[in-house]
């Protein structure tokens, strides 16, 4: 029965998380159409406040290229920007491969440096203790990464 009972709580609780990013979602496709109602209806004032002065074949070669300018810009940032992206991936995956070699060698020599009767012997221990607790807390799951809050929306 308490089974039944939470499997019908996490059900409604996954019913609310997808209404929610439903409502989300229509708010944002609404602000963004009207976004662009607003953008067009300046680029037509701007483009007739331009032919007024300039005459409509002037006007539209230059907004011609000046889009063609843009669509290159917005290129060449979006390369750049995937560039850096993939840059820093493999800085993350070369760190974490160096992380997992160091944590495998001190595993391996643990062992032996705890049979020791030495100094070194003595500072280990604590310091495994150390690092397995902080591999512990890299390690738990951090439940404040919810993408919406009931405060929210």
């Amino acid at each position: 029965m308490l089974k039944s009972a939470i499997e019908m709580l996490a059900g409604l609780d996954a019913k609310r998380a997808a209404r929610r990013f439903r409502r989300a979602l229509i708010d944002f496709a609404l602000a963004g159409a009207a976004l662009l109602l607003g953008l067009g209806f300046l680029l037509a004032a701007a483009f007739i406040f331009v032919s007024e002065r300039y005459g409509a074949l002037y006007t539209t070669a230059g907004f011609g290229v000046g889009f063609i300018v843009l669509a290159g810009l917005i290129l060449i940032v979006h390369r750049m920007i995937v560039g850096l992206q993939m840059r820093r991936r493999a800085e993350e995956k070369r760190a974490e491969q160096i992380k997992s070699f160091a944590m495998t060698a001190a595993l391996a020599a643990l062992p032996s440096i705890i049979r020791s009767r030495s100094l070194v012997g003595q500072v280990a221990i604590p310091l495994a203790a150390i690092a397995a607790y902080a591999i512990y807390r890299e390690n738990v799951d951090d439940d404040d990464d919810e993408p919406f809050s009931d405060d929210e929306i």
